[in-house]
């Protein structure tokens, strides 16, 4: 019986390493066919498109402040993961008008 599940789990993990395998060939070749809707971040590219170092990274996973998929030690992250995250720390303009305060003297007035 525990044989049986052992081999289960194994087939289970190598699906999802194939799995990961063919998305991760398809982002390299066919970027301009993935909507960004399902668009998929490992963490070297998630860290360049927010300009972040991996220990920041690695907090907003820990603090449960960005949605991630984990596989062994590879973390992935939807579009979606990323846009929760950023709609979650969004503060609206607070200034009334559309004009910017004028500079004078380096600082503004």
């Amino acid at each position: 019986m525990a044989e049986i599940k052992l081999e289960k789990t194994l087939c289970d993990r190598e699906l999802i390493e194939k799995i990961l395998a063919i998305l991760e060939k398809h982002e390299k070749l066919l970027p301009q066919f993935l909507s960004d809707k399902h668009k998929l971040y490992d963490n070297k590219t998630l860290m360049a498109k927010l300009g972040v170092r991996e220990k920041y990274l690695k907090k907003l996973r820990d603090n449960g402040y960005l949605g991630y998929s984990r596989e062994g030690d590879k973390y992935w992250y939807t579009q979606e993961d990323v846009d929760r995250f950023l709609r979650r720390f969004h503060y609206e303009a607070f200034a009334v008008g559309d004009e910017l305060p004028k500079q004078e003297g380096g600082s503004y007035v």
